[in-house]
């Protein structure tokens, strides 16, 4: 792990290792973590500074940004680190935020280097509300692992809202309520408006969700959401797809995305995760 080398994961310096305990050492972060973004400093307005006690940062435009610099380091884990590394604890609070809020994964004590062939786990490890569904009962971990538990973050950013809330109702997650209410829109009663109104319930008001280019984008990354935390693995996105899906999320990249193919253009070169750090 001390050898990974990416501009959003948090680079592991050392670790001190006596009878009284195991510690990890990393790189200091000075704005915490997404946890303390999303729950502890709320703001509102059209994706500019909340006017609270504490002028927030979580507005759309930095959740956006760290909801891609996620997807970049666990695209790198997944896919470009040999052999895999499955992280297995994906959640707000193992997501650090670095001088430009940057997102950097962090927290690699339970994470599983998957070999050809190996992808049981005698213990099950992760946090409450983020393990994928499939995990509890057949002790199989591998990438679609961490794309659910990806999923559930990206609710939680979109929501501002913890994965776990009695709001949702007795054995009910984030992910239950979240497809509960796009169900509902999907109904057949009402038009098209009062349906995204009812979808539109899970965006939290604070991250600029009122004004309507915020609210597309904020729509656009609840369906990548929904497809990571789809029930059968094999639905589940990789996270190089996801990586690509979130990109064309913002509504000015898809124009220029638009633009770009009238003219017929030459094909871009293959995707990889981002930089990686020298």
């Amino acid at each position: 792990l001390g050898k990974i080398r990416h501009r959003n994961i948090v680079r592991l310096l050392g670790f001190v290792s006596n009878r009284e305990s195991n510690l990890l050492l990393y790189e200091y972060m000075p704005n915490g973590s997404l946890d303390d973004l999303l729950h502890r400093r709320r703001g509102s307005g059209c994706g500019g500074k909340g006017d609270g006690d504490m002028a927030s940062e979580a507005d759309w435009a930095t959740r956006y940004k760290i909801a891609i610099g996620v997807a970049q380091g666990i695209c790198y884990l997944h896919h470009d680190c040999d052999p895999v590394i499955v992280h297995r604890d994906l959640k707000p609070s193992n997501i650090l935020l670095d001088a430009d809020m940057e997102a950097r994964v962090a927290d690699f004590g339970v994470a599983k280097l998957i070999q050809a062939g190996d992808e049981s786990m005698s213990v099950i490890a992760g946090s409450y509300g983020y393990i994928a569904p499939e995990y509890a009962y057949t002790l199989q971990v591998d990438e679609k692992s961490d794309i659910y538990s990806y999923g559930v973050l990206l609710m939680e950013m979109l929501s501002g809202r913890r994965s776990v809330d009695p709001e949702f109702g007795e054995g009910n997650s984030i992910v239950d309520w979240v497809r509960s209410k796009v169900v509902a829109a999907a109904a057949p009663a009402g038009g098209a408006r009062s349906k995204e109104s009812r979808a539109g319930e899970v965006l939290d008001p604070s991250a600029g969700a009122g004004c309507p280019q915020v609210r597309e984008e904020m729509m656009l990354v609840l369906r990548v959401a929904l497809l990571c935390t789809s029930r059968n693995p094999a639905d589940r996105p990789s996270m190089r797809d996801v990586v690509s899906m979130l990109r064309e999320a913002k509504p000015e990249r898809k124009a220029a995305s638009q633009r770009q193919r009238s003219p017929p253009a030459a094909p871009p070169p293959p995707h990889k995760c981002d930089a990686v750090d020298p």
